[in-house]
């Protein structure tokens, strides 16, 4: 991609009147192109000029497509342990990691679907606990939580209960301030 210098994710080429004579393929990212010309109305990426235009690139796309990647989380996994000079696995707990290496193409789906290193919301995510992990270790987190989500979940009841006392009190309210009103208008017609 021309704007993020990065693999171009669904790659629109650039075809202007402007840079006609340049003798390389103008791709970008469909997302970049998107962001730079929110920022950037009727302006172009590769040279400044009005009227750009561009359109989806088959070619460039199925190319992009049968690139062979492996797993961004687990380079980006590797790219930490590396940089804080961590050996793998030795943090007491084994690493978890993922081994795909596949075509660009199924990447989504990968990450989507089948990746291990995928980071699911604890289940008592609806009650307050913001943990996330990977499904390997979700079972160990609600185990080791148990008393933590315990608490959790009675001050949400306990929250509910708040809640219809003072619903319940704003109803009796109601209903005092209509007998009220009855009992006036009774009076008043008598």
């Amino acid at each position: 991609c021309l704007i993020c210098k990065q693999v171009a994710r669904n790659p629109i080429e650039m075809s202007c009147a402007q840079h006609q004579e340049l003798n390389e393929s103008l791709i970008v990212g469909a997302d970049c192109l998107k962001q730079f010309l929110h920022a950037n109305p009727d302006s172009c990426p590769v040279q400044y000029h009005n009227d750009c235009l561009y359109s989806p690139s088959r070619a460039a796309r199925l190319h992009i497509g049968d690139l062979r990647v492996m797993c961004p989380r687990q380079f980006r996994q590797k790219s930490q342990t590396t940089t804080q000079g961590q050996q793998p696995g030795k943090e007491g707990n084994e690493k978890i990691t993922c081994d795909f290496k596949g075509k660009m193409k199924e990447l989504n789906d990968h990450l989507d679907n089948s990746c291990s290193l995928k980071l699911l919301d604890c289940w008592y995510k609806p009650f307050g606990c913001i943990h996330a992990c990977p499904k390997q270790k979700l079972q160990q987190h609600l185990i080791s939580k148990l008393k933590f989500h315990f608490d959790l979940v009675v001050k949400f009841v306990n929250s509910l209960k708040q809640t219809i006392q003072l619903r319940q009190v704003n109803y009796f309210l109601e209903l005092l301030k209509n007998k009220h009103k009855q009992l006036q208008i009774t009076k008043k017609i008598k």
